[in-house]
């Protein structure tokens, strides 16, 4: 089928340009220009003056049953999962038409008894640099295209130390990716240990760090040349910050899963509220200092669901200080590039069709985004309904509490309470 997209403003991953259409045709981007580019037959689009953008890209997630199609439905076509297990992945990448496209590290590697040992266990362990090469085979016949490593220095604090992956194991892992052609992304949350890690050659860090960077730690990140994926979104499971505070997001979302964010903002929580300032502010001198940023949002952590927390993820980078022009290009461009995705994440003749149509203006105002109006994947224009109320959602839902029982299990095995 053949589409032209007419009446348009155009973001094409970087900018807003003076095109005022786009034509698919078999999946792909055939012209990028005016309104003469629509040829007799084509399904004719009219976007009435609505803002035309990449399919967004969510660099952070963790999978969950049908998350590919409940993240299509906000106009996120690419998810980049960062540890899952086997199966998971298996039937995320068998979804098909009607949702986003995964590429996943499968299994992380990490250390014995390492994060995210409660959420996941069991899965393969590394006990050293001599398990690299066969860790890395074994991702990549799980249908991996980057690897995920874990790392923790110990300087983070928290009631719960769990043992981690030294640098030595990190850096034989991540040679044996580089021979594999794998982009190696690392979990590491403290500023120190970030600054540690760029020594063992990882491509991308998996989050900001969420303690303070030091000026000379912030010119060492972008130095090595590492992008950052900013997850700022993770504050929105704790009081003050909400998805449910924003209407056209809370539309599109239905009655089950905001149930589940109502009841997420009520649950334990410790005696001082984390304070995300440091995270923000480490946001604000990366984008300074040219370090590429990248638009994830770690769903399904509390508080966050797929597809609708990178609307928010995007609001929380312009709030940390990027334009709304770097905050779109974080989730299009940017990680597109960090992940070798070339075919993706630009509005460019003989790339993939996958598009977002809101009705704003998000390169003015962020908030734009959330007036979702058309998505289209390869070519094909998504159903945006359908998610909702379906087998899809029910067993992500299912799956949700199933994985939250597990963790508070061991929790409380941890710290020896009893029920």
């Amino acid at each position: 089928m053949t589409t032209t997209i007419t009446g348009a403003r155009v973001f094409d991953g970087e900018r807003r340009t003076e095109h005022t259409a786009v034509r698919l045709d078999g999946g792909r981007i055939d012209a990028v220009g005016d309104d003469t580019l629509r040829r007799p037959g084509d399904e004719h689009v009219d976007a009435r003056g609505g803002t035309l953008l990449p399919g967004l890209i969510d660099a952070h997630v963790h999978l969950l049953p049908g998350a590919p199609r409940q993240a299509l439905t906000f106009g996120v076509t690419t998810v980049l999962d960062m540890f899952s297990k086997p199966d998971t992945v298996r039937e995320a990448l068998a979804a098909g038409p009607g949702a986003a496209d995964v590429r996943s590290s499968s299994v992380g590697a990490t250390a014995p008894g390492g994060h995210p040992s409660m959420m996941y266990a069991p899965f393969p362990y590394v006990t050293g640099p001599q398990d690299a090469e066969r860790f890395v085979a074994g991702r990549i016949a799980e249908g991996a295209t980057h690897l995920k490593v874990l790392y923790d220095d110990g300087t983070g604090g928290g009631p719960m130390p769990m043992p981690s992956l030294d640098m030595p194991t990190i850096a034989a892992l991540t040679e044996a990716a580089h021979r594999a052609g794998l982009v190696v992304a690392a979990h590491v949350p403290t500023a120190q240990g970030a600054a540690d890690l760029l020594a063992t050659g990882v491509d991308v860090l998996a989050h900001v760090p969420f303690d303070a960077l030091a000026p000379r730690q912030v010119d060492a990140i972008a130095a090595a040349g590492v992008a950052v994926v900013s997850t700022l979104s993770i504050a929105d499971g704790f009081p003050g910050n909400s998805l449910l505070a924003e209407p056209a997001l809370v539309t599109r979302l239905g009655p089950a899963w905001c149930a589940v964010l109502e009841r997420q903002q009520q649950r334990w929580l410790p005696p001082q509220l984390p304070d995300f300032t440091a995270a923000r502010e480490n946001t604000r001198l990366l984008h300074e200092a040219g370090v590429p940023l990248l638009a994830g949002t770690d769903a399904p952590n509390p508080g966050t669901v797929h597809g609708a927390s990178l609307h928010r993820e995007l609001g929380h980078l312009a709030a940390a200080g990027l334009s709304p022009s770097a905050a779109l290009t974080a989730a299009t461009a940017r990680p597109a590039d960090a992940f070798g995705l070339a075919d993706r994440g630009r509005i460019r003749p003989g790339l993939r069709a996958d598009l977002l149509l809101v009705a704003g203006r998000p390169d003015e105002d962020i908030t734009g985004t959330q007036q979702v109006a058309a998505v289209w994947t390869e070519g094909v224009r998504a159903d945006l309904a359908g998610y909702v109320g379906s087998a899809d959602e029910q067993a992500g839902l299912a799956a949700l509490r199933a994985q939250t029982e597990k963790v508070i299990a061991a929790v409380r095995d941890r710290l020896g309470i009893r029920r």
